[in-house]
């Protein structure tokens, strides 16, 4: 296919009867019919200003250069540099980039494709297709894993080792009881008997008097009087 495609380009270059190709020819066409529109001005010999509508540019003919930038990118005259170059009564050949030219094209195909060579189709059974060697990932290799108790039992019967150790049971440092750390319960339950008892006896003294209770700190109460 890609020789096919080669050959159809090689002729269809040979058949030219323009000095570039037929997509240049196309683009250059377009902007000499908006580089008619444009008013042109002479700075110097080879310095033009370029009026389109609000917009204004500079082409400089002898540098190649233009303001705005296309000039210098695909090395084609753009519109202001066309209406420069009809100004000045200068061909399009002399600034365009021999790049586009008909001989450019032509040599870009000119170097036939051959197909592939055949393979004997017995060297190909003798080829085993073999999968691809897998790589390591990024990381620090893990020299172990944790194991199923399934794998543990097993490994057990064979060389006599004991299973896996169950896991550590943890008691309160305070009652000394197991399945909890902290908070102890019987700590806050103390607490909270402590709490009720005071509060208790604060409301004992409260109906004893005839004010209230101003507040309590602790097991202390403080009464104040109503009168």
């Amino acid at each position: 296919m890609l020789g096919r495609w080669f050959y159809k380009r090689r002729e269809d270059a040979l058949n030219l009867q323009t000095p570039y190709s037929k997509g240049v020819e196309y683009i250059l066409a377009i902007r000499e019919h908006y580089a008619q529109s444009m008013d042109v001005q002479r700075i110097d010999a080879t310095s033009f200003h370029v009026a389109s509508g609000r917009s204004h540019y500079v082409v400089d003919l002898e540098q190649g250069k233009c303001e705005c930038g296309v000039f210098q990118v695909e090395k084609m005259p753009c519109t202001h540099v066309l209406a420069a170059l009809a100004s000045a009564g200068v061909h399009v050949s002399h600034h365009t980039c021999d790049t586009y030219s008909q001989e450019c094209l032509y040599a870009t195909y000119a170097h036939p494709i051959y197909p592939e060579e055949e393979i004997d189709n017995h060297k190909k059974k003798s080829e085993r297709c073999r999968p691809p060697k897998p790589k390591d990932g990024p990381g620090r290799k893990k020299k172990s894993r944790w194991q199923s108790w399934l794998e543990i039992s097993r490994k057990s019967k064979k060389k006599g080792k004991s299973r896996r150790k169950k896991p550590k049971v943890y008691s309160c440092s305070k009652c000394k009881q197991p399945g909890h750390t902290r908070p102890c319960p019987s700590l806050l339950r103390s607490k909270l008997g402590g709490l009720r008892a005071v509060f208790r006896r604060s409301t004992r003294l409260s109906r004893s008097f005839s004010g209230g209770l101003r507040g309590f700190n602790g097991n202390s109460v403080e009464v104040y009087d109503a009168y």
